[in-house]
């Protein structure tokens, strides 16, 4: 089995500053990648600070951890823009930037009058664009049904000449096959172990169809997940906030739970909500405390230490290279360190390091004493200004 690397996201309604420790403390814990993702509003109207901005902080106060963006769009920034601001983070932080792409989201769209008609089209061209611009100091001329380059080059170039990597989100046939055409990596939403490798298929038939091997890509699983005996009343205070990130109604069904909401209901999604608009929000609201508690459940894999690793292992059966993991415990601190050193080093072919190992003994006792620092949760989130 090949190594497996383990990453995580970072809040983005911490508070900056907190959001840069708890960064470097996650480097020093072994983590491989930190993700930050890329929304002009969220649904509950929490910060949305610009993740570039926050990935050269990032890179300026860590050595090692790859920086990804979980995940932009197509329709905001000039591909040309994106490729400058990209091949200057990977030289500030020394070849350590990943670009995590989707086709969009209304909320991040629609209130500023930005299209996103045509997503997949769109998409290619950027890719397209990104490829031709970032791999090669030659001229780059494109022409296309939403972009034209006459000539174009960059004036920075990525560190060392390396390739950033591009990962695509992809769940649909024509992302599948725009994934395994031009990525470097898959990305998906969350999707539940037992459906992975097939998800994947149609994105490995795309490639090998033009000649790639699917072996060389990066496959990111995001996990949700809860580290001891958790109250399922504790549990749905916790997740049902993000409940309709969670939930994949195409996967529910799959699992054998109807997806059943109110008729005026059923055409509310997360991809689709404008939180400035009065009605919209209302029913994303709606759906979301009309979400039965067993359908959240069956995508958030809670339990002791033993039961999380038995999880990651389905998920690596299945094929994953790579884990975003969404730590929602308790105590995200004294769990966090609890995986780094007893948990994931089963999967990394590396042993913990200090950090992690130090953490992870000495952290589960602060709590019991009653010595470990409060993390602020949701709800404190947005609340503070440093």
């Amino acid at each position: 089995m090949p190594p497996i690397r383990f990453g995580s996201p970072i809040p983005p309604a911490l508070p900056i500053r907190m959001q840069l420790r708890l960064g470097m403390f996650m480097e020093k814990l072994g983590y491989d990648t930190l993700w930050f993702p890329d929304h002009m509003l969220f649904p509950d109207f929490s910060p949305a600070p610009d993740p570039f901005t926050i990935m050269a902080a990032m890179a300026a106060k860590t050595k090692r951890v790859q920086l990804g963006t979980a995940v932009s769009d197509p329709h905001r920034v000039h591909p040309a823009v994106l490729a400058q601001k990209l091949a200057t983070l990977d030289q500030l932080s020394q070849g350590r930037v990943i670009l995590g792409l989707g086709t969009g989201e209304a909320m991040n769209l629609d209130p500023y009058g930005i299209p996103w008609d045509r997503k997949v089209a769109r998409l290619r061209e950027v890719i397209t664009i990104l490829r031709g611009l970032l791999d090669s100091p030659e001229p780059f001329s494109f022409e296309g049904d939403f972009f034209t380059l006459r000539k174009a080059r960059l004036g920075v170039r990525p560190y060392k000449k390396r390739r950033i990597p591009i990962y695509v989100a992809a769940l649909g046939p024509m992302m599948q096959k725009l994934c395994g055409q031009l990525a470097d990596g898959w990305f998906p939403v969350v999707v539940p172990h037992q459906f992975y490798r097939e998800y994947f298929g149609g994105v490995a038939a795309a490639a090998r169809a033009i000649g790639r091997d699917p072996e060389t890509f990066d496959r990111v699983a995001t996990v949700a997940l809860t580290v001891g005996d958790l109250a399922r009343a504790e549990l749905e205070a916790i997740a049902r906030p993000y409940a309709l990130t969670l939930v994949w109604p195409v996967a529910l069904e799959r699992l054998g739970i109807p997806w059943n909401p109110p008729e005026h209901l059923k055409e509310t999604h997360y991809i689709s909500v404008n939180p400035c608009d009065e009605e919209h929000l209302k029913r994303y609201q709606e759906l979301q405390q009309w979400m039965p508690l067993e359908m959240i459940e069956k995508f958030v894999y809670s339990g002791p230490l033993e039961e999380i690793a038995r999880v990651l292992k389905a998920f690596i059966d299945q094929g994953v290279t790579h884990f975003s993991i969404q730590n929602a415990s308790l105590d995200p601190l004294t769990t966090t360190a609890q995986l780094c050193s007893q948990v994931y080093p089963r999967f990394t072919g590396k042993s913990p390091t200090l950090t992690a190992q130090v953490t992870g003994k000495v952290f589960p006792v602060a709590r019991k004493l009653g010595l470990m620092p409060r993390v602020p949760g949701p709800r404190d989130w947005g609340l503070r200004d440093e």
